[in-house]
């Protein structure tokens, strides 16, 4: 739809380039003029919109090279004896003196234009590496994954009280029967079986207790013997401190464990509950005394979260409910804790619709939300209510039926959140304080008013040393920025069109972590790698970016003169800047001549 506008308008700034043309008094050289006016706006549309083509290339005909990365079968070679071989790894050269090194693939191919066919064999290249294969036709020859964690993730930077969660992929297509570990501070933490002749996807989760830089550690064993262990550096700070305001209509059990919990973690907490019409008990904990008794903008502008039971919410005054819509707009969350199918009377009556549900439940239910599931006991007699769903809402815990009990919406620069589980303290009773731990931390992070990061920092994953680590970096307002790694100042790019994102380059030369730290403010951290470290998560990784970059790049067709390949090119838009800019000059030179 973009590139429809841009040609109407070009069509329209062309017809007005052409109607100034005829009209002007001086007729000289009229054609001329159209021409180049017509070429320019030609220009315009293609430097916006650049030409791809097929480019075709006979296989039969060009001289054939074998590049040789790591993981390549030494018997896959026996029908190409006679073929040059190269790689741009130093290790596998050593092994065999028939194999030439490349340090540089593209200097290398440029000095040698013969060759333009290229057989890949093994796990493939970098992303980088490939790049500057564009213009050549490749052959890809995988090489089979070795038994091991083929992919990997994990939450590097947690709050205190988060869950550390690492999940990956583990290839055991060989192998036998082996168990995952996940070990941190010289303790086990979780563990999983990966079956034999599989190839399964995994989980491991622990809380971690500690504060600031750790190396927990991913094992692998097999029976007795320890196949390998990875590193899985992580860095736990203390929880933001949030400001919560609970009205409550009545004591209950939920708001009391709640508040203790609340209270235990740390966060500032003020308490507000109904004892009778217009009279109220309060409480503050970790937090500096209000007056509560009037809910209004100056309140409010103390708290990033506002809980509270529908039913106190709805006695609220126009003027108090008037005074949270405009805090909710401001960037604070709520959360309403539906106790019954009514819709309220509040602002906010309308942004979730709820219902009692009659299906029959069992005693336990299990609820699932981001990254985790839990089972919860049912209290005798307890009403069940459900959210239904509609657009502009997120659901964020459901039960495994499906029905949306925790539900989202933006209102303006906040949100609001609505829960129909009114009895989490079920979990504490049942001794599973993690569940708890982990659903209160969920909805309120969600909640939470939003403070804004002026400066954020993203590297390639996993970064090794002596390789570039792609330095990314987003700004506020675009601001420069004034970043250093270890005390080193580093040179930034900044992008065309998003003025607040800039990239580097930075080639960490030791394992182990690294600090970096934006002008005034304290330092950070990120681990660098050894060079041996993950090895089947990063030959995985080259595997799909070598066989994806020859998709995209190139198809094999095969017509009667043979073999023949097309590769989708693209006229760089620079001819067109060139020709756009002779045309210019030319129109304003002959205004000026004549």
């Amino acid at each position: 739809m973009d590139k429809i506008y841009s040609i109407i308008f070009l069509a329209l700034l062309l017809s007005f380039l052409i109607f100034k043309e005829i009209g002007r008094k001086n007729k000289s050289n009229l054609i001329f003029r159209i021409t180049a006016s017509v070429l320019a706006i030609i220009s315009l549309l293609f430097i916006l919109y650049p030409i791809n083509y097929d480019r075709k290339v006979s296989l039969s005909n060009s001289t054939i090279a074998i590049l040789l990365t790591d993981g390549y079968p030494k018997d896959s070679l026996e029908k190409y004896k006679g073929a040059s071989l190269f790689s741009t790894d130093l290790a596998i050269t050593e092994k065999d003196n028939k194999v030439k090194y490349i340090n540089d693939i593209t200097y290398f191919l440029t000095s040698k234009p013969d060759y333009q066919t290229l057989h890949i064999f093994g796990y493939g290249l970098e992303s980088d590496e490939l790049k500057s294969l564009k213009t050549k036709n490749l052959i890809f020859h995988p090489a089979a994954l070795k038994n091991g964690v083929s992919s990997i993730s994990w939450t590097e930077n947690i709050r205190s009280g988060e869950q550390l969660l690492v999940q990956g992929k583990y290839n055991n297509t060989t192998g036998p029967e082996v168990k995952l570990i996940l070990q941190g501070l010289g303790t086990n933490l979780d563990s999983v079986i990966i079956r034999k002749e599989t190839w399964n996807n995994f989980e491991l989760k622990c809380t971690p207790k500690h504060l600031d830089k750790a190396v927990y550690s991913l094992t692998v064993i097999a029976d007795k013997d320890t196949l390998s262990r990875e590193k899985l550096p992580i860095i736990v700070k203390e929880r933001e401190s949030i400001r919560i305001l609970i009205l409550a209509s009545a004591p209950d059990f939920e708001n009391k464990f709640l508040k203790n919990w609340l209270a235990q973690q740390g966060y500032s907490l003020s308490v507000r509950t109904s004892i009778s019409t217009a009279k109220y008990s309060t409480e503050f904990l970790n937090s500096k005394k209000n007056d509560l008794n009037r809910i209004n903008t100056t309140l409010l502008t103390n708290f990033d979260i506002l809980i509270g039971d529908r039913s106190e919410l709805s006695r609220l005054s126009t003027l108090e409910n008037q005074a949270i819509q405009n805090q909710i707009n401001k960037g604070m969350g709520l959360i309403i804790k539906a106790d019954a199918s009514e819709p309220g009377n509040g602002f906010y009556k309308n942004a979730f619709p709820i219902r009692e549900n009659k299906q029959v439940f069992p005693k336990t239910l299990k609820l699932n939300w981001e990254k985790h599931s839990a089972l919860k006991a049912i209290l005798q007699g307890s009403s069940s209510i459900e959210i239904l769903g509609q657009a502009g809402t997120q659901s964020l815990v459901k039960n495994e039926r499906g029905n949306i009990l925790t539900s989202s919406k933006l209102f303006g620069k906040g949100k609001i959140l609505l829960t129909v589980i009114n009895d989490s303290y079920t979990w504490m009773l049942g001794n599973q304080e993690e569940d708890y731990s982990s659903f209160w931390s969920y909805i309120l992070q969600k909640a939470a008013r939003k403070k804004e990061n002026p400066e954020s920092l993203a590297v390639h994953s996993l970064p090794v040393i002596n390789k570039d680590m792609g330095i990314e970096i987003q700004t506020e307002s675009g601001n420069k920025s004034h970043f250093q790694i270890k005390g080193e100042k580093l040179a930034f790019k900044q992008h065309s069109l998003m003025s607040f994102q800039e990239t580097g380059s930075f080639w960490p030369s030791e394992p182990g972590w690294q600090s970096f730290q934006f002008e005034n403010t304290d330092s950070n951290w990120f681990y660098v790698f050894d060079e041996k470290a993950w090895t089947e998560v990063k030959a995985s990784e080259k595997l799909k970016n070598t066989q994806n970059f020859i998709e995209q790049s190139a198809k094999n067709i095969t017509t009667g003169n043979g073999a023949v390949q097309v590769y989708k090119d693209t006229i760089h838009p620079i001819w067109f800047y060139i020709l756009f800019l002779l045309c210019c000059t030319y129109l304003w030179l002959e205004v000026k001549l004549y």
